[in-house]
Protein backbone atom coordinates (compact mmCIF):
# COMPACT_ATOMS: atom_id res chain seq x y z
CA UNK A 1 0.00 0.00 0.00
CA UNK A 2 1.35 3.66 -0.93
CA UNK A 3 1.63 5.90 2.04
CA UNK A 4 -0.01 9.32 0.00
CA UNK A 5 -3.49 6.65 0.72
CA UNK A 6 -2.77 6.65 4.54
CA UNK A 7 -2.03 10.27 4.48
CA UNK A 8 -4.73 11.10 2.71
CA UNK A 9 -7.04 9.53 4.98
CA UNK A 10 -5.41 11.18 8.08
CA UNK A 11 -6.46 14.77 6.16
CA UNK A 12 -10.51 13.45 5.77
CA UNK A 13 -9.88 12.34 9.47
CA UNK A 14 -8.63 15.51 10.22
CA UNK A 15 -11.06 17.60 8.48
CA UNK A 16 -13.90 15.42 9.67
CA UNK A 17 -16.88 16.91 12.39
CA UNK A 18 -19.16 13.59 12.09
CA UNK A 19 -18.25 10.44 13.93
CA UNK A 20 -20.37 8.52 11.42
CA UNK A 21 -18.19 9.71 8.94
CA UNK A 22 -14.96 8.79 10.55
CA UNK A 23 -16.17 5.28 11.07
CA UNK A 24 -16.70 5.58 7.20
CA UNK A 25 -13.31 6.85 5.90
CA UNK A 26 -11.23 4.43 8.28
CA UNK A 27 -13.38 1.46 7.23
CA UNK A 28 -12.17 2.31 3.38
CA UNK A 29 -8.81 2.88 4.31
CA UNK A 30 -8.78 -0.47 6.42
CA UNK A 31 -10.63 -2.32 3.58
CA UNK A 32 -7.43 -1.80 0.89
CA UNK A 33 -5.32 -3.51 3.71
CA UNK A 34 -4.33 -6.76 4.26
CA UNK A 35 -2.66 -9.51 6.93
CA UNK A 36 0.78 -7.95 6.44
CA UNK A 37 -0.05 -4.43 6.92
CA UNK A 38 -3.38 -4.03 8.44
CA UNK A 39 -1.68 -3.52 11.81
CA UNK A 40 0.90 -0.90 10.68
CA UNK A 41 -2.05 1.83 10.07
CA UNK A 42 -3.97 0.78 13.67
CA UNK A 43 -0.32 1.73 15.14
CA UNK A 44 0.30 4.52 13.60
CA UNK A 45 -3.28 5.61 13.90
CA UNK A 46 -2.12 5.71 17.61
CA UNK A 47 1.27 7.50 16.70
CA UNK A 48 2.84 4.06 17.68
CA UNK A 49 5.07 1.17 16.01
CA UNK A 50 3.73 -1.25 18.64
CA UNK A 51 1.23 -1.88 21.79
CA UNK A 52 1.68 0.32 24.54
CA UNK A 53 2.42 -2.58 26.85
CA UNK A 54 5.72 -3.59 25.03
CA UNK A 55 6.96 -0.05 25.99
CA UNK A 56 8.29 0.53 22.28
CA UNK A 57 7.94 4.21 21.56
CA UNK A 58 9.14 6.26 18.78
CA UNK A 59 9.93 9.58 20.97
CA UNK A 60 11.89 11.83 18.77
CA UNK A 61 11.87 15.45 20.59
CA UNK A 62 11.19 18.43 18.42
CA UNK A 63 14.73 19.08 18.36
CA UNK A 64 15.71 15.86 16.60
CA UNK A 65 12.54 16.50 14.07
CA UNK A 66 13.95 20.28 13.41
CA UNK A 67 17.42 18.58 12.42
CA UNK A 68 15.57 16.18 10.15
CA UNK A 69 13.72 18.45 8.33
CA UNK A 70 16.58 20.71 7.79
CA UNK A 71 18.39 17.54 6.52
CA UNK A 72 15.82 16.40 4.21
CA UNK A 73 15.14 20.08 2.77
CA UNK A 74 18.39 21.13 2.77
CA UNK A 75 17.91 24.69 4.86
CA UNK A 76 19.35 25.86 7.71
CA UNK A 77 17.91 24.81 10.92
CA UNK A 78 17.01 28.80 11.67
CA UNK A 79 14.64 28.59 8.82
CA UNK A 80 12.85 25.30 10.45
CA UNK A 81 12.49 27.31 13.87
CA UNK A 82 11.52 30.47 11.61
CA UNK A 83 8.94 28.77 9.99
CA UNK A 84 7.88 26.81 13.23
CA UNK A 85 6.97 29.78 14.99
CA UNK A 86 5.04 31.37 12.12
CA UNK A 87 2.96 28.25 11.44
CA UNK A 88 3.12 26.70 15.30
CA UNK A 89 3.43 23.14 13.51
CA UNK A 90 6.44 21.00 12.45
CA UNK A 91 4.25 19.29 10.23
CA UNK A 92 3.06 21.81 8.33
CA UNK A 93 6.87 23.31 8.51
CA UNK A 94 7.71 19.99 6.67
CA UNK A 95 4.78 20.22 4.11
CA UNK A 96 5.68 23.55 3.48
CA UNK A 97 9.25 22.88 2.86
CA UNK A 98 8.07 20.10 0.40
CA UNK A 99 6.25 21.81 -1.82
CA UNK A 100 8.90 24.25 -2.04
CA UNK A 101 11.14 21.80 -3.40
CA UNK A 102 11.83 22.54 -7.24
CA UNK A 103 11.44 18.72 -8.26
CA UNK A 104 12.16 15.65 -6.39
CA UNK A 105 15.58 13.82 -6.14
CA UNK A 106 16.99 11.83 -9.14
CA UNK A 107 16.06 8.54 -7.04
CA UNK A 108 13.52 9.04 -4.86
CA UNK A 109 10.55 6.89 -5.23
CA UNK A 110 6.91 6.42 -3.77
CA UNK A 111 6.46 5.67 -0.21
CA UNK A 112 5.13 2.31 1.07
CA UNK A 113 3.38 2.36 4.24
CA UNK A 114 5.55 -0.69 4.89
CA UNK A 115 8.81 1.23 4.31
CA UNK A 116 7.28 4.41 6.43
CA UNK A 117 6.39 2.08 9.54
CA UNK A 118 9.55 0.24 9.31
CA UNK A 119 11.44 3.33 9.35
CA UNK A 120 9.69 4.60 12.64
CA UNK A 121 10.16 0.82 14.14
CA UNK A 122 13.86 1.34 13.34
CA UNK A 123 13.89 4.51 15.05
CA UNK A 124 11.90 3.59 18.27
CA UNK A 125 14.37 0.61 18.38
CA UNK A 126 17.50 2.21 17.81
CA UNK A 127 20.74 1.89 20.12
CA UNK A 128 23.96 1.80 20.62
CA UNK A 129 26.89 4.45 19.56
CA UNK A 130 25.72 6.81 17.16
CA UNK A 131 21.88 6.51 18.23
CA UNK A 132 20.72 10.12 17.96
CA UNK A 133 22.00 10.74 14.17
CA UNK A 134 20.80 7.44 13.52
CA UNK A 135 17.24 8.22 14.36
CA UNK A 136 17.57 11.50 12.53
CA UNK A 137 18.28 10.12 9.42
CA UNK A 138 15.76 7.58 8.92
CA UNK A 139 13.34 10.17 9.28
CA UNK A 140 14.73 12.41 6.94
CA UNK A 141 15.52 9.51 4.46
CA UNK A 142 11.68 9.50 4.60
CA UNK A 143 11.07 12.99 4.18
CA UNK A 144 13.29 13.32 1.30
CA UNK A 145 10.96 11.18 -1.05
CA UNK A 146 7.55 12.55 1.30
CA UNK A 147 5.38 14.56 -0.81
CA UNK A 148 4.09 17.45 0.92
CA UNK A 149 1.04 15.90 2.80
CA UNK A 150 3.03 13.11 3.35
CA UNK A 151 5.77 15.18 4.88
CA UNK A 152 3.35 16.64 7.30
CA UNK A 153 1.95 13.21 8.62
CA UNK A 154 5.24 12.15 9.00
CA UNK A 155 7.07 14.77 11.29
CA UNK A 156 3.33 14.51 13.68
CA UNK A 157 3.26 11.05 14.26
CA UNK A 158 6.62 10.41 16.07
CA UNK A 159 6.06 14.00 18.10
CA UNK A 160 2.46 12.82 18.82
CA UNK A 161 0.53 15.06 17.55
CA UNK A 162 -1.74 13.88 14.85
CA UNK A 163 -4.77 15.40 15.88
CA UNK A 164 -6.67 12.64 14.78
CA UNK A 165 -8.05 11.95 18.24
CA UNK A 166 -9.09 8.25 16.86
CA UNK A 167 -10.54 6.40 19.93
CA UNK A 168 -10.03 2.54 20.62
CA UNK A 169 -13.95 2.20 20.11
CA UNK A 170 -13.79 4.08 16.40
CA UNK A 171 -11.02 1.60 15.23
CA UNK A 172 -12.94 -1.56 16.53
CA UNK A 173 -15.95 -0.44 14.77
CA UNK A 174 -13.77 0.73 11.43
CA UNK A 175 -12.55 -2.66 11.30
CA UNK A 176 -15.69 -4.53 11.71
CA UNK A 177 -17.29 -2.55 8.99
CA UNK A 178 -13.97 -3.23 6.87
CA UNK A 179 -13.76 -6.85 7.28
CA UNK A 180 -17.14 -8.23 8.87
CA UNK A 181 -19.58 -5.64 7.35
CA UNK A 182 -21.32 -4.57 10.16
CA UNK A 183 -20.42 -2.50 13.11
CA UNK A 184 -22.23 -5.03 15.37
CA UNK A 185 -19.23 -6.90 15.29
CA UNK A 186 -17.57 -4.30 17.15
CA UNK A 187 -18.33 -6.59 20.81
CA UNK A 188 -16.68 -9.53 19.70
CA UNK A 189 -13.11 -7.62 18.73
CA UNK A 190 -14.03 -5.55 22.04
CA UNK A 191 -13.94 -9.15 23.72
CA UNK A 192 -10.57 -9.81 22.33
CA UNK A 193 -8.95 -6.11 22.28
CA UNK A 194 -9.80 -6.59 26.24
CA UNK A 195 -8.53 -9.66 26.37
CA UNK A 196 -4.83 -8.97 25.23
CA UNK A 197 -4.61 -4.94 25.01
CA UNK A 198 -3.16 -4.77 21.85
CA UNK A 199 -5.47 -3.32 18.35
CA UNK A 200 -2.57 -3.96 16.05
CA UNK A 201 -3.18 -7.57 16.90
CA UNK A 202 -6.62 -8.22 17.15
CA UNK A 203 -6.48 -6.08 13.48
CA UNK A 204 -4.13 -9.08 12.34
CA UNK A 205 -5.98 -11.60 13.40
CA UNK A 206 -9.00 -10.41 12.61
CA UNK A 207 -7.92 -10.02 8.45
CA UNK A 208 -5.80 -13.25 9.32
CA UNK A 209 -8.76 -15.67 10.50
CA UNK A 210 -11.54 -13.84 10.62
CA UNK A 211 -14.44 -13.84 13.25
CA UNK A 212 -13.74 -17.25 14.06
CA UNK A 213 -9.93 -16.27 14.86
CA UNK A 214 -11.40 -13.08 17.15
CA UNK A 215 -13.64 -15.42 18.94
CA UNK A 216 -10.83 -18.10 19.71
CA UNK A 217 -8.50 -15.03 21.23
CA UNK A 218 -7.47 -15.77 24.89
CA UNK A 219 -5.61 -14.62 27.54
CA UNK A 220 -1.24 -14.70 27.21
CA UNK A 221 1.26 -14.21 29.85
CA UNK A 222 2.79 -11.04 29.43
CA UNK A 223 0.75 -9.77 27.71
CA UNK A 224 -2.15 -7.40 30.06
CA UNK A 225 -5.70 -7.88 30.12
CA UNK A 226 -7.76 -4.71 30.38
CA UNK A 227 -8.96 -4.51 33.87
CA UNK A 228 -12.52 -5.03 35.31
CA UNK A 229 -14.15 -1.78 36.09
CA UNK A 230 -16.39 -0.67 39.37
CA UNK A 231 -19.19 1.14 39.25
CA UNK A 232 -20.35 3.49 42.29
CA UNK A 233 -23.26 3.66 45.11
CA UNK A 234 -25.20 5.82 46.56
CA UNK A 235 -24.87 4.06 50.02
CA UNK A 236 -25.26 0.87 51.27
CA UNK A 237 -28.76 -0.04 50.89
CA UNK A 238 -27.90 0.20 47.73
CA UNK A 239 -25.76 -1.89 47.24
CA UNK A 240 -27.27 -4.52 49.23
CA UNK A 241 -30.61 -4.14 47.03
CA UNK A 242 -28.26 -4.64 43.94
CA UNK A 243 -26.35 -7.70 44.78
CA UNK A 244 -29.65 -9.58 46.16
CA UNK A 245 -28.83 -9.73 49.97
CA UNK A 246 -25.73 -10.51 49.66
CA UNK A 247 -22.40 -10.04 48.81
CA UNK A 248 -18.31 -9.89 49.14
CA UNK A 249 -16.99 -6.66 50.51
CA UNK A 250 -13.03 -6.44 50.15
CA UNK A 251 -11.44 -3.39 51.77
CA UNK A 252 -10.12 -0.87 49.66
CA UNK A 253 -7.08 0.40 49.30
CA UNK A 254 -5.55 3.46 48.12
CA UNK A 255 -2.35 2.16 46.16
CA UNK A 256 -1.56 1.53 42.92
CA UNK A 257 -4.10 -0.81 40.96
CA UNK A 258 -1.07 -4.04 39.33
CA UNK A 259 -1.43 -6.94 37.35
CA UNK A 260 0.87 -9.18 37.91
CA UNK A 261 1.99 -11.89 35.21
CA UNK A 262 4.04 -15.17 36.56
CA UNK A 263 5.84 -17.78 33.80
CA UNK A 264 8.37 -19.71 35.87
CA UNK A 265 10.87 -17.37 36.37
CA UNK A 266 9.81 -14.98 34.29
CA UNK A 267 7.18 -11.76 36.37
CA UNK A 268 5.48 -8.69 34.40
CA UNK A 269 3.91 -5.95 36.34
CA UNK A 270 1.38 -3.70 34.65
CA UNK A 271 -0.77 -0.86 35.52
CA UNK A 272 -4.24 0.02 35.23
CA UNK A 273 -3.46 1.92 32.03
CA UNK A 274 -1.28 -1.74 30.81
CA UNK A 275 1.99 0.05 30.83
CA UNK A 276 5.16 -2.25 32.09
CA UNK A 277 6.24 -1.47 35.23
CA UNK A 278 8.47 -4.35 36.00
CA UNK A 279 11.27 -2.54 36.23
CA UNK A 280 9.88 -0.32 39.06
CA UNK A 281 8.69 -2.64 41.70
CA UNK A 282 11.86 -5.30 42.17
CA UNK A 283 10.52 -6.19 45.94
CA UNK A 284 7.03 -7.21 44.13
CA UNK A 285 8.40 -8.98 41.28
CA UNK A 286 10.94 -11.06 44.08
CA UNK A 287 7.82 -11.53 45.63
CA UNK A 288 6.06 -12.97 43.67
CA UNK A 289 8.60 -15.33 42.83
CA UNK A 290 8.91 -16.46 46.50
CA UNK A 291 5.17 -16.30 48.17
CA UNK A 292 2.44 -17.16 44.73
CA UNK A 293 2.87 -21.40 44.10
CA UNK A 294 1.36 -20.95 40.19
CA UNK A 295 3.80 -21.30 38.12
CA UNK A 296 1.80 -19.71 35.29
CA UNK A 297 -0.70 -16.84 36.54
CA UNK A 298 -2.14 -13.40 36.07
CA UNK A 299 -3.61 -11.94 38.91
CA UNK A 300 -4.35 -8.53 40.29
CA UNK A 301 -3.68 -6.43 43.20
CA UNK A 302 -3.53 -3.39 45.05
CA UNK A 303 -0.07 -1.95 45.82
CA UNK A 304 0.88 0.75 48.92
CA UNK A 305 3.31 2.15 51.24
CA UNK A 306 3.81 1.19 54.30
CA UNK A 307 5.36 2.03 57.10
CA UNK A 308 7.43 -1.15 58.65
CA UNK A 309 7.68 0.07 61.80
CA UNK A 310 4.29 1.21 62.58
CA UNK A 311 2.45 -1.35 60.45
CA UNK A 312 0.46 1.76 59.24
CA UNK A 313 -0.14 2.59 55.30
CA UNK A 314 1.17 5.77 53.77
CA UNK A 315 -1.46 8.18 51.60
CA UNK A 316 -1.62 7.78 48.31
CA UNK A 317 0.88 10.84 47.95
CA UNK A 318 3.58 9.25 49.63
CA UNK A 319 2.96 5.88 47.55
CA UNK A 320 3.20 7.82 44.17
CA UNK A 321 6.98 7.91 44.97
CA UNK A 322 7.58 4.44 44.17
CA UNK A 323 6.65 5.68 40.26
CA UNK A 324 9.85 6.52 39.52
CA UNK A 325 12.21 5.39 36.49
CA UNK A 326 15.64 6.35 39.14
CA UNK A 327 16.91 5.28 42.53
CA UNK A 328 14.46 2.19 42.39
CA UNK A 329 16.10 -0.21 44.87
CA UNK A 330 16.78 3.03 47.53
CA UNK A 331 13.22 4.08 47.05
CA UNK A 332 11.96 0.54 47.62
CA UNK A 333 13.97 0.60 50.71
CA UNK A 334 12.33 3.61 52.43
CA UNK A 335 8.67 2.71 51.35
CA UNK A 336 8.51 -1.07 51.11
CA UNK A 337 4.89 -1.91 49.50
CA UNK A 338 2.14 -4.36 50.35
CA UNK A 339 0.75 -6.03 47.57
CA UNK A 340 -2.84 -6.99 48.28
CA UNK A 341 -4.19 -10.03 45.90
CA UNK A 342 -7.64 -9.50 45.10
CA UNK A 343 -8.41 -11.36 42.02
CA UNK A 344 -7.25 -13.85 39.44
CA UNK A 345 -8.05 -14.27 35.71
CA UNK A 346 -5.80 -17.39 34.61
CA UNK A 347 -4.15 -20.37 36.41
CA UNK A 348 -2.00 -23.03 35.11
CA UNK A 349 -2.86 -22.54 31.69
CA UNK A 350 -6.59 -21.98 31.90
CA UNK A 351 -8.99 -18.67 31.83
CA UNK A 352 -10.49 -18.82 35.12
CA UNK A 353 -12.32 -15.17 33.99
CA UNK A 354 -15.26 -16.61 33.07
CA UNK A 355 -15.53 -18.60 36.77
CA UNK A 356 -17.77 -16.87 39.55
CA UNK A 357 -16.18 -14.38 41.54
CA UNK A 358 -16.33 -17.01 44.85
CA UNK A 359 -14.31 -19.83 42.91
CA UNK A 360 -11.88 -17.11 42.10
CA UNK A 361 -11.43 -15.66 45.50
CA UNK A 362 -10.68 -19.83 46.44
CA UNK A 363 -8.17 -20.38 43.81
CA UNK A 364 -6.53 -17.09 45.17
CA UNK A 365 -6.65 -18.40 48.39
CA UNK A 366 -4.62 -21.45 47.60
CA UNK A 367 -2.04 -19.98 44.79
CA UNK A 368 -0.85 -17.19 47.72
CA UNK A 369 1.44 -18.08 50.25
CA UNK A 370 1.85 -16.35 53.48
CA UNK A 371 4.47 -13.25 53.82
CA UNK A 372 5.52 -9.90 54.40
CA UNK A 373 5.00 -8.29 51.19
CA UNK A 374 1.77 -10.12 49.11
CA UNK A 375 -1.43 -10.58 51.24
CA UNK A 376 -5.03 -11.63 50.27
CA UNK A 377 -7.16 -8.36 49.97
CA UNK A 378 -9.39 -8.41 53.69
CA UNK A 379 -12.61 -9.71 52.56
CA UNK A 380 -16.17 -10.68 54.01
CA UNK A 381 -19.28 -12.27 53.17
CA UNK A 382 -22.13 -9.70 54.27
CA UNK A 383 -25.78 -10.95 54.10
CA UNK A 384 -27.13 -7.31 55.47
CA UNK A 385 -26.60 -3.89 55.38
CA UNK A 386 -25.74 -3.49 59.06
CA UNK A 387 -22.31 -6.11 58.37
CA UNK A 388 -21.87 -4.27 55.86
CA UNK A 389 -21.49 -0.95 57.28
CA UNK A 390 -19.82 -2.43 60.06
CA UNK A 391 -16.87 -3.54 57.67
CA UNK A 392 -16.83 -0.13 55.90
CA UNK A 393 -16.60 1.73 58.90
CA UNK A 394 -13.93 -0.61 60.12
CA UNK A 395 -11.87 0.34 56.85
CA UNK A 396 -12.57 3.91 57.11
CA UNK A 397 -11.18 4.08 60.87
CA UNK A 398 -8.07 2.66 59.52
CA UNK A 399 -7.45 5.19 56.99
CA UNK A 400 -8.35 3.19 54.01
CA UNK A 401 -10.37 4.09 51.45
CA UNK A 402 -13.35 2.07 51.61
CA UNK A 403 -14.86 -0.80 50.07
CA UNK A 404 -15.46 -2.29 46.96
CA UNK A 405 -18.60 -5.01 46.64
CA UNK A 406 -18.77 -7.68 44.39
CA UNK A 407 -20.99 -10.18 43.49
CA UNK A 408 -20.61 -13.68 44.59
CA UNK A 409 -21.76 -15.03 41.07
CA UNK A 410 -19.96 -12.70 38.80
CA UNK A 411 -17.24 -13.60 36.30
CA UNK A 412 -14.61 -11.49 35.44
CA UNK A 413 -15.32 -8.56 33.26
CA UNK A 414 -12.45 -7.19 31.80
CA UNK A 415 -11.98 -3.88 30.17
CA UNK A 416 -16.02 -2.58 31.00
CA UNK A 417 -17.63 -1.36 34.12
CA UNK A 418 -20.42 -3.12 35.43
CA UNK A 419 -22.57 -3.44 38.18
CA UNK A 420 -20.87 -6.53 39.33
CA UNK A 421 -18.45 -4.16 41.04
CA UNK A 422 -19.58 -1.63 43.21
CA UNK A 423 -17.47 0.98 45.34
CA UNK A 424 -17.93 3.03 48.47
CA UNK A 425 -16.05 5.33 49.33
CA UNK A 426 -15.55 7.47 52.37
CA UNK A 427 -15.97 10.71 50.50
CA UNK A 428 -19.23 10.30 49.34
CA UNK A 429 -20.75 10.22 52.66
CA UNK A 430 -21.43 13.77 52.09
CA UNK A 431 -23.16 14.92 49.41
CA UNK A 432 -21.10 15.27 45.82
CA UNK A 433 -17.68 15.33 47.25
CA UNK A 434 -16.40 12.88 45.07
CA UNK A 435 -14.42 13.78 42.31
CA UNK A 436 -15.16 13.40 38.76
CA UNK A 437 -12.75 13.26 36.03
CA UNK A 438 -13.12 15.16 33.22
CA UNK A 439 -11.66 15.28 29.62
CA UNK A 440 -10.98 19.13 27.96
CA UNK A 441 -12.01 19.42 24.33
CA UNK A 442 -11.59 22.91 24.30
CA UNK A 443 -11.02 26.35 26.25
CA UNK A 444 -11.83 29.66 27.00
CA UNK A 445 -9.44 33.06 25.72
CA UNK A 446 -8.74 34.57 29.27
CA UNK A 447 -10.70 38.05 29.60
CA UNK A 448 -9.87 40.60 32.44
CA UNK A 449 -6.95 39.69 34.35
CA UNK A 450 -6.80 36.45 32.64
CA UNK A 451 -6.31 38.30 29.42
CA UNK A 452 -2.50 38.01 29.55
CA UNK A 453 -2.47 34.71 29.90
CA UNK A 454 -4.54 33.80 26.77
CA UNK A 455 -6.64 31.00 28.08
CA UNK A 456 -9.37 31.64 31.28
CA UNK A 457 -11.28 28.61 31.41
CA UNK A 458 -11.85 25.03 29.85
CA UNK A 459 -14.64 23.12 28.40
CA UNK A 460 -15.21 19.82 29.69
CA UNK A 461 -16.60 16.42 28.99
CA UNK A 462 -17.36 13.18 30.37
CA UNK A 463 -17.31 10.16 28.08
CA UNK A 464 -20.10 7.48 27.17
CA UNK A 465 -18.18 4.65 25.96
CA UNK A 466 -21.67 3.12 24.25
CA UNK A 467 -20.79 5.83 21.54
CA UNK A 468 -17.33 6.41 21.86
CA UNK A 469 -18.05 10.58 22.39
CA UNK A 470 -17.17 13.10 24.84
CA UNK A 471 -20.32 14.69 26.30
CA UNK A 472 -19.48 18.13 27.71
CA UNK A 473 -20.83 18.89 31.59
CA UNK A 474 -19.03 22.09 32.55
CA UNK A 475 -17.27 25.05 31.98
CA UNK A 476 -13.71 25.17 34.66
CA UNK A 477 -11.87 28.28 35.15
CA UNK A 478 -10.87 28.29 38.75
CA UNK A 479 -8.81 25.93 40.72
CA UNK A 480 -5.44 26.34 38.21
CA UNK A 481 -2.62 28.84 39.57
CA UNK A 482 -1.70 31.25 36.58
CA UNK A 483 1.37 28.78 36.51
CA UNK A 484 -0.49 25.80 35.60
CA UNK A 485 -2.88 28.37 33.15
CA UNK A 486 0.16 29.11 31.10
CA UNK A 487 1.52 25.09 30.90
CA UNK A 488 -2.11 24.22 29.91
CA UNK A 489 -2.10 26.68 27.49
CA UNK A 490 0.96 25.40 25.76
CA UNK A 491 -0.41 21.67 26.20
CA UNK A 492 -3.51 22.44 24.34
CA UNK A 493 -2.24 24.74 21.95
CA UNK A 494 -0.20 21.33 20.67
CA UNK A 495 -3.41 19.83 20.38
CA UNK A 496 -5.77 22.51 18.58
CA UNK A 497 -8.09 21.65 15.95
CA UNK A 498 -9.65 24.26 13.76
CA UNK A 499 -13.16 22.91 14.46
CA UNK A 500 -15.14 21.15 17.29
CA UNK A 501 -13.77 17.32 17.19
CA UNK A 502 -16.15 14.39 15.21
CA UNK A 503 -15.95 12.35 19.26
CA UNK A 504 -17.52 15.59 20.92
CA UNK A 505 -20.91 16.42 21.88
CA UNK A 506 -21.81 19.93 22.58
CA UNK A 507 -24.05 22.52 22.35
CA UNK A 508 -21.48 25.40 23.08
CA UNK A 509 -18.90 26.71 20.86
CA UNK A 510 -15.19 26.91 22.29
CA UNK A 511 -12.83 29.55 21.77
CA UNK A 512 -10.73 26.62 20.64
CA UNK A 513 -11.36 23.05 20.20
CA UNK A 514 -8.42 20.60 20.99
CA UNK A 515 -8.31 16.99 20.71
CA UNK A 516 -9.58 15.15 23.53
CA UNK A 517 -7.06 13.69 25.22
CA UNK A 518 -6.19 15.72 28.69
CA UNK A 519 -8.12 14.70 31.76
CA UNK A 520 -8.54 16.71 34.75
CA UNK A 521 -10.00 15.75 38.24
CA UNK A 522 -12.59 18.00 39.52
CA UNK A 523 -14.92 19.17 42.44
CA UNK A 524 -18.35 20.05 42.13
CA UNK A 525 -21.13 21.53 44.61
CA UNK A 526 -23.67 19.50 42.72
CA UNK A 527 -25.05 18.59 39.67
CA UNK A 528 -27.70 20.16 37.90
CA UNK A 529 -30.12 20.23 34.84
CA UNK A 530 -29.19 22.68 32.00
CA UNK A 531 -30.13 23.26 28.40
CA UNK A 532 -26.47 23.74 27.59
CA UNK A 533 -24.92 20.68 28.28
CA UNK A 534 -24.95 17.14 26.44
CA UNK A 535 -24.49 14.68 29.14
CA UNK A 536 -27.25 12.82 30.32
CA UNK A 537 -29.66 14.12 27.50
CA UNK A 538 -32.71 13.75 28.16
CA UNK A 539 -34.34 15.25 25.07
CA UNK A 540 -34.19 18.82 26.52
CA UNK A 541 -31.65 19.44 29.13
CA UNK A 542 -28.44 17.72 30.28
CA UNK A 543 -26.40 17.77 33.11
CA UNK A 544 -23.92 20.31 34.38
CA UNK A 545 -21.45 20.96 37.22
CA UNK A 546 -22.20 23.38 39.53
CA UNK A 547 -18.98 25.51 40.91
CA UNK A 548 -16.97 23.17 39.81
CA UNK A 549 -13.01 23.49 40.44
CA UNK A 550 -10.08 21.71 39.18
CA UNK A 551 -8.24 19.58 41.93
CA UNK A 552 -5.49 18.37 39.76
CA UNK A 553 -3.38 19.23 37.00
CA UNK A 554 -3.63 17.11 33.98
CA UNK A 555 -3.39 13.79 35.01
CA UNK A 556 -0.56 11.94 33.47
CA UNK A 557 -2.25 8.28 35.04
CA UNK A 558 -5.36 8.19 32.93
CA UNK A 559 -6.41 8.66 29.31
CA UNK A 560 -9.93 10.16 27.85
CA UNK A 561 -11.32 6.81 28.12
CA UNK A 562 -10.74 6.54 32.09
CA UNK A 563 -12.71 10.06 32.38
CA UNK A 564 -15.95 9.31 34.39
CA UNK A 565 -18.48 7.78 32.41
CA UNK A 566 -21.72 9.50 31.04
CA UNK A 567 -23.45 6.47 33.03
CA UNK A 568 -21.85 7.48 36.47
CA UNK A 569 -22.22 11.06 36.38
CA UNK A 570 -26.36 10.19 36.02
CA UNK A 571 -26.23 7.87 39.13
CA UNK A 572 -24.06 10.84 41.05
CA UNK A 573 -26.70 12.94 39.96
CA UNK A 574 -29.17 10.37 41.42
CA UNK A 575 -27.76 10.10 44.11
CA UNK A 576 -27.53 13.43 45.20
CA UNK A 577 -29.93 13.19 48.89
CA UNK A 578 -31.71 16.87 47.93
CA UNK A 579 -32.73 15.74 44.38
CA UNK A 580 -36.34 15.08 44.41
CA UNK A 581 -37.37 13.48 41.27
CA UNK A 582 -41.01 14.28 39.85
CA UNK A 583 -43.39 11.48 38.62
CA UNK A 584 -42.34 11.40 35.08
CA UNK A 585 -39.70 13.72 35.15
CA UNK A 586 -36.38 11.54 35.10
CA UNK A 587 -35.97 9.27 31.86
CA UNK A 588 -32.45 7.64 33.16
Amino acid sequence: MEFKEVAQTFERLERTSERLELISILASLFSKADSSNVHMIVYLLQGRVSAPYTGIEIGLGEKLVEEAISRAFGVERGEVEKLYKELGDLGLVAEKLASNKKQMTLFSEPLTLERVYNNFYRIATASGQGVVDKKVRLLADLLKDASPLEARYIVRIPIGRLRLGIGDATILEALAVAKLGDRVYREDLERAYNYVSDLGYVARVLFEKGLEGIREVKPVLGIPIRPALAQRASSLEEIMQRMGGECAAEAKYDGFRLQIHRDGDKVWIFSRRMENMTGLFPDITEAVLRQVKAEKVIFEGEAIAYNEETGEFYPFQVTIQRKRKYGVEKAAEEYPLKLFAFDVMYVEGEDVMDKPYKERRKILEEIIEKGETIELSERIIARGVKELRDFFESCVERGLEGIMAKSLKSPYIAGARKWAWIKYKRVMKSQLSDTIDVVIVGYYKGRGQRAKLGIGGVLAAVYDPKTDTFKTVAKVGSGFTEEQFVELKRLLDEIAIPHKHPRVVSKLEADVWVEPKYVITVLADEITRSPNHTAGWDGERGLALRFPRAVSFVREDKGPEDATTEEELIEMYRQQKHVKVEEGEDSY
